[in-house]
This record gives C-alpha cells, sequence and structure tokens, in this order.
C-alpha cells in the first residue's frame, strides 16, 4: 500500500531523510582502517540522540528473531548480507562496508544504506 503524505508529514519526512543522510556521511567521513565495527555503532547512537531522534533498530524484536537488534546500525562487511551486526571486529584498507540505518523523529521513520570501500582503494585489477 502506498501512503500519500499530507504537505506537513512530507516536510517532517524530508527531515527525517536528511537527517538519515547526514548521520551516514558523518560515519563514512569517520571510517577508517583501523576502526571497530562497535565503535562505528557508538558514534551512531551518540548522533542519534544529539539529533533528538529514535534508532528504529536498537530496540527492534522481531517475532522470528531471539531478543531486541540491540544496535544502532547494521554493519556488513565484503560479502556479509545485509542487515548484519555490529561485532568486534576491526576494518582494513579495501574492506567494502555497508552501513543500514533508520531513525524516527517527528513521527517519521526514514530508512537508508550507502555501501564504501574503506581506506585504500583496491587496484583496478582486484
Amino acid at each position: 500500500m502506498i501512503e500519500i503524505l499530507s504537505p506537513s508529514e512530507l516536510a517532517r519526512a524530508r527531515v527525517t531523510g536528511r537527517l538519515v543522510g547526514d548521520i551516514l556521511a558523518e560515519l563514512r567521513r569517520r571510517t577508517r582502517a583501523g576502526t571497530n565495527l562497535l565503535e562505528i555503532d557508538a558514534w551512531t547512537a551518540q548522533l542519534i540522540r544529539e539529533s533528538g531522534a529514535q534508532s528504529c533498530y536498537v530496540d527492534y524484536a522481531p517475532s522470528f528473531g531471539r531478543g531486541p537488534f540491540g544496535h544502532y546500525v547494521c554493519t556488513s562487511v565484503d560479502d556479509a548480507v545485509l542487515h548484519g551486526l555490529p561485532h568486534d571486529r576491526v576494518l582494513a584498507d579495501g574492506d567494502l562496508l555497508t552501513l543500514d540505518l533508520a531513525v524516527l523523529k517527528d513521527g517519521v521513520a526514514a530508512d537508508a544504506a550507502i555501501s564504501f570501500v574503506v581506506g585504500e582503494q583496491p587496484s583496478p585489477q582486484a
């Protein structure tokens, strides 16, 4: 079902969507070889809190799961499937990192993901 937003809802959706994009851009800016995935999760929690928004993931507990997700951002490295859990892994140059983020602000949820190569880009032959 497609929901038609009112002009005021659309304005709030733009703000929330822009917030998600801004947080993802900041996470990308901070991420380097040597960054731990748990550090990215902590940065995400701080940025969400500072914005006055709420995480859509941290308390999410689907009926098919084993409890709440417990993290603020999904982290997937290299060929890992989307929606990976942040864990104690240090990123290296050339890792392909996908970050997926969803937040709720002023009654509107927004969700987006980005993928990028960490640090030094692999050679074109790779």
